[in-house]
């Protein structure tokens, strides 16, 4: 996993292969360049682009065709399986996320970002509302899923695949995104705007 120094969190797009990052360690902004095949002209990676069309198709198409190829054979009492389950789709997350998304990542360049630049990022903070409530919403079902699988018998493979798509999106989303850290790079950029760090160059 990264060390504290190298924990960065994404907050704003400012072009085909390039954002703007936040280093959590040294409480620095930095543009974050990104190469490679999957980067597409339009701005987007693939792996961010295609997130939620692999969750509305899975849940619409695949889910159901898989749960009617196979039938899941509990070999552990239900809640170990899908504590299981959801751990096997977390860690299929953190490869495709390190495989697609830390792979593409190049050179970063540290430069003084100006006080509307600051105040520009800080306006996207809007758009972290829905990533924040997604993730929660994805982990407060699967908690309370998992808790009333204590008093399963069974567990039916639709269910399984369900879980298993939660525990990967997820993953990608805290490994690729991290809502939550993008909260706290928020905080301290407001903090340090409202201190005047950005001023001299405003």
């Amino acid at each position: 996993m990264l060390k504290d120094k190298d924990k960065t969190v994404p907050l704003l797009k400012i072009g085909t292969d390039k954002s703007i990052y936040f280093n959590l360690f040294t409480h620095r902004l930095f543009i974050q360049e990104f190469v490679g095949p999957f980067i597409e002209k339009s701005g987007e990676s693939k792996i961010q682009s295609n997130i939620w069309r692999i969750s509305m198709v899975g849940e619409m198409l695949i889910i159901p065709l898989l749960a009617k190829q196979f039938q899941i054979r509990p070999f552990l009492p239900i809640y170990l399986m899908v504590l299981l389950i959801f751990g096997a789709g977390w860690f299929i997350g953190i490869i495709l996320n390190l495989l697609l998304v830390e792979k593409s990542k190049g050179k970063r360049t540290i430069k003084e970002f100006k006080k509307e630049e600051v105040k520009t990022i800080l306006k996207n903070s809007t758009n972290l509302r829905l990533l924040e409530w997604t993730q929660i919403i994805f982990l407060g079902g699967y908690t309370v899923f998992f808790l009333y699988s204590i008093l399963l018998d069974d567990l039916s493979s639709k269910n399984g695949i369900l879980i298993f798509l939660v525990g990967f999106l997820t993953s990608l989303m805290h490994y690729s995104v991290n809502p939550f850290a993008q909260r706290k790079a928020y905080r301290i950029l407001k903090k340090q705007l409202k201190e005047g760090k950005y001023d001299e160059q405003g």
